[in-house]
């Protein structure tokens, strides 16, 4: 059915708030994007996605759920062990003393050190292995461990999802009014899934060295959502061009509540709720961002500036301004070595463990910002020349 040049989709069974099967979201999703356009409305209730829900190439895809609080979309318990004892390198059984959603054939990503990693030349700090079958009090694989498990290793899904997943040249795609909930829960041990276990993960192609290698995903707005109870990052973007992330409010994520990581660029945080997160907003080889407006409550970390990848030009250009950090565990905002060129400015922050601004990198502007009760330095310049005033 055709409505304004968008093929809209609607669900039936409002009244019920019936759960959805992932399979039928996904057809809906997939459907609108053949279409070339289109609007997905999610009725309220609880839709468990085990596997998650992927959106590719789309243009001009919208998916709105009925009303924001109702609407929840959510992971199921993350599967995990932790090893007992030290497992040798040419084991076939991990000993565990607890574990929970494994299945054989899954792969496992167990975080100890292993092969040399080609771009850091460090070991890697997991390696892999799959499931043959699982016993009470130990996981048997498929092939010889390549390399040993020291006792009380985290053991988790190798290939463990994402809420929402958004790759390939994928344009003007709107994600509103929903709850995106990880299925993160108190006893669960720390765990952050980093490119996985995220509400919403959107990628470009793109490689540590060469930087983008094929289109970027680019106009993604993420608006009036509740973002939750998430092992990776509440919003993660990688190679993304002019997102908009604005009016979400995101709490209790194990890793970043938003990330503008490799290659993003142009892309905003306006207007967001953020609360008891490991890092508010990270900016990792991102250029030309704005974090504007934004509230921060009881994170460990405000605002992240840093850089991975050794292309020249990179993270510079950033705005970080008129933002409110209260109880930071560190520092409000950090800005680390291999920066330049940004600006923190008419921020207000109160009552940061460590420092309320940490300077490294070249010729930052800090200026006008209001500082008080921080446990440390109110401004700490660790390196460079900056222009730098209360």
């Amino acid at each position: 059915m055709k409505f304004s040049t968008l093929l809209v989709l609607f669900f039936t069974a409002l009244q019920s708030a019936r759960a959805l099967p992932e399979a039928e979201l996904q057809r809906y999703i997939d459907e609108a994007i053949k279409a070339g356009g289109g609007e997905v409305v999610i009725p309220p209730g609880v839709h468990l996605i085990e596997r998650g829900l992927i959106v590719k190439d789309a243009k001009k895809l919208r998916i709105i759920g009925l009303d924001a609080e109702e609407t929840v979309l959510k992971l199921p318990p993350v599967a995990y062990a932790l090893s007992t004892g030290t497992t040798a390198a040419g084991a076939t059984t991990i000993p565990v003393k607890t574990q929970r959603g494994f299945k054989p054939g899954m792969r496992l990503k167990i975080e100890a050190d292993g092969e040399l990693d080609s771009f850091t030349k460090k070991p890697k700090p997991y390696h892999l292995a799959i499931v043959k079958a699982i016993n009470q009090d130990a996981i048997q694989l498929e092939a010889p461990l390549k390399f040993p498990i020291p006792a009380d290793t985290l053991i988790r899904h190798e290939d463990a999802p994402n809420l929402i997943e958004i790759r390939g040249a994928s344009e003007d795609v709107r994600i509103e009014k929903l709850t995106l909930d990880g299925g993160r829960v108190e006893a669960d041990p720390p765990i952050r899934g980093h490119a996985q276990l995220c509400a919403v993960f959107a990628s470009g192609t793109y490689s540590y060295e060469k930087g983008p290698t094929g289109p970027k995903v680019k106009k993604l707005g993420i608006s009036r959502c509740f973002i939750q109870n998430c092992h990776g990052r509440g919003i993660a973007l990688y190679s993304v061009e002019g997102a908009e992330i604005d009016d979400c409010t995101i709490r209790d994520t194990a890793d970043e509540a938003i990330d503008f990581d490799h290659f993003t660029t142009k892309s905003i945080a306006t207007h967001n709720h953020i609360a008891r997160c490991h890092i508010g907003v990270e900016l990792n080889d991102a250029n030309d961002c704005l974090v504007a407006g934004n509230e921060f409550r009881d994170c460990a970390t405000g605002i992240n500036l840093w850089r991975w990848c050794k292309q020249p030009g990179l993270n510079e250009g950033n705005l970080i301004v008129q933002n409110v950090f209260v109880r930071t565990l560190g520092n409000a905002v950090q800005i680390a070595t291999g920066t330049k060129g940004n600006t923190v400015a008419q921020n207000e922050i109160t009552n940061s463990g460590k420092n309320g601004i940490i300077i490294s990198g070249e010729s930052q502007i800090v200026k006008a910002n209001k500082i008080t009760d921080s446990g440390m330095k109110a401004i700490l310049i660790q390196e460079g020349k900056h222009e730098v005033s209360e």
